[in-house]
């Protein structure tokens, strides 16, 4: 697990590793400064080197700029090194890592106004060091002008820490805000780098450890992480050569209803596509005939419907009937509004005893009964997205540690996981952990996306796998199955199966089984 955490947080985990110490400070900024050139040399390898040009403030991330200067003219890169503060005013490691690149001659020059920087569009790669995390506000003057001098020059950018000018608690650029194509944040990840706007300003994002004690991590930092493959590996339910479809998890799908039979059917189907052994779906009798065309490997059930053909109250018996056996249940895709179907829905809400993905209008049926979601029996996971959550919890607050609090909250409140569906996705537990998830993209915002999230995280529940194992673990294959549905069909033209017909492909990332 990679730790996410807040600017302040980040400064008091620094300087209690540090502790006054300019010694273990420079070695912490040394680290920093490899973590650099290590993404330098794979922009620029060996045989495209250089020019670069490393543009400095007079803090911290200034000192950092200087010693991937120092450590790139060491390599045989051309370095030009560009300062906002002459050496007087560079202080304690900052002033030791502008002494280490001065001592090898390396070429610098104070920047007194934007015409110095004019011929920035000469180099290869510009490295902003100009501004760290614990600068707020808009940059100004002579900073403002070398930033947009910074992005007008067509040069690809390397933030170090974070894009100078970025507030980087609250996930917002300033104005003037560096428009990175890589970012090499240190330590670790700040929390608003992964949150639009913001997110676009950073590029491709590289956390450089640093190697600070375990100990003052866990003081400062609030229980927030970014998986890494080896988490989702860990989660993933293992496969089971001598087993019969009944050992690799068999789950109950309470979706769809007439003219709503796209969602059971994306939903179902992906749990197929993620290894599930055996669906069996509950709808509307009146649905049946168009989901059996839609669907031959899931076990359909017709039950007791409204006038209106969406499940009715009275179908509560059928599907009590249908639990048993089941190791998991997904309760929601495509059922309707119809009030005796809301009913229904709280109603199997206490019946079920076994794990439940509440999801679409499973959701919209709490709707001003909230409450009503504590009256069960097993463990929950909601899978609202921003709408839904409002009508059944209001507002989120903007900043990105405030939601995630919020988020929290809700989970230890009601003694549940909750999945709260975006860009990036955020998973809260009842007992307080919350995961950052990246993953997607603009193409995932389609009609039915979501019914294959319900379907994979069911699938992964019933195989076995830890609810909110199952919803981290489903992000991200539903993410990648996205990213490989993007490549196909861009993201303009992808459409909710693509993503579904694409999870094998999201597996085959994680497992190594690179299927065609």
């Amino acid at each position: 697990m990679i730790p996410v955490v807040t600017s302040s947080q980040m400064r008091e985990i620094d300087r209690m590793a540090i502790n006054g110490n300019p010694s273990l400070g420079y070695s912490y900024m040394l680290k920093a400064g490899m973590g650099i050139v290590e993404c330098v040399r794979k922009i620029l390898p060996d045989g495209s080197r250089g020019p670069v040009a490393v543009v400095c403030g007079k803090g911290n991330n200034g000192g950092d700029g200087f010693t991937a200067a120092r450590l790139l003219f060491d390599s045989g890169y051309r370095v030009m090194c560009y300062g906002l503060c002459s050496q007087d005013e560079l202080k304690g490691e900052a002033r030791m890592a502008y002494e280490e690149f001065a001592a090898r001659r390396g070429n610098f020059m104070l920047l007194t106004d934007t015409a110095d920087v004019s011929c920035l569009q000469t180099y290869s790669l510009i490295i902003d060091a100009l501004l760290g995390s614990g600068v707020h506000g808009n940059p100004h003057g002579l900073m403002a002008r070398v930033i947009e001098a910074v992005n007008a020059s067509g040069v690809p950018v390397l933030a170090v820490d974070i894009p100078s000018g970025l507030d980087v608690d609250a996930g917002r650029p300033g104005v003037p805000c560096i428009k990175a194509d890589y970012t090499v944040t240190m330590g670790f990840p700040k929390i608003g780098l992964y949150f639009y706007p913001a997110r676009s300003f950073a590029g491709t994002l590289i956390a450089k450890e640093l190697g600070y004690p375990d100990e003052i991590v866990g003081l400062h930092h609030k229980a927030l992480y970014v998986p890494e493959n080896a988490d989702f590996k860990k989660w993933l339910p293992p496969r089971k050569p001598s087993g019969s479809k009944f050992d690799h998890g068999v789950a109950l799908m309470i979706c769809g209803s007439r003219g709503m039979t796209g969602a059971a059917a994306l939903a179902s189907l992906s749990a197929l596509r993620t290894g599930c052994g055996m669906v069996h779906l509950a709808s509307a009798a009146s649905a049946i005939p168009a989901l059996a065309i839609k669907l031959t490997e899931v076990v359909l059930h017709g039950c007791a419907e409204t006038a209106e053909g969406s499940l009715a109250v009275s179908a509560l018996d059928q599907i009590k009937v249908l639990m048993h056996g089941k190791q998991a249940f997904c309760l929601g895709p495509g059922l309707s509004h119809h009030e005796d179907t809301r009913q229904l829905v709280r109603q199997c809400l206490r019946s079920f005893d076994g794990p439940l993905l509440l999801d679409a209008d499973g959701l919209n049926a709490f709707a001003g009964a909230t409450g009503a979601l504590k009256d069960r029996r097993g463990a929950l996971l909601i899978t609202p997205h921003q709408q839904e959550w409002q009508r059944l919890f209001g507002e989120l607050p903007a900043e990105p540690m405030d939601k995630i609090e919020r988020l929290r909250d809700t989970a230890r409140e009601y003694q549940m996981t909750i999945l709260y569906k975006g860009n990036p996705t955020i998973v809260a537990e009842e007992a307080g952990l919350a995961y950052v998830l990246p993953y997607g993209n603009s193409g995932m915002a389609t009609a039915g996306s979501g019914d294959v999230l319900a379907g994979i995280i069911t699938s992964l529940i019933a195989q076995g796998a830890p609810l909110t194992g199952a919803a981290v673990l489903g992000a991200y294959l539903h993410g990648e199955a996205g990213n490989a549905a993007a490549r196909k069909w861009g993201e303009y033209s992808m459409v909710a199966s693509d993503i579904r017909d694409a999870i094998y492909r999201a597996i085959g990332l994680l497992t190594g089984n690179h299927a065609g």
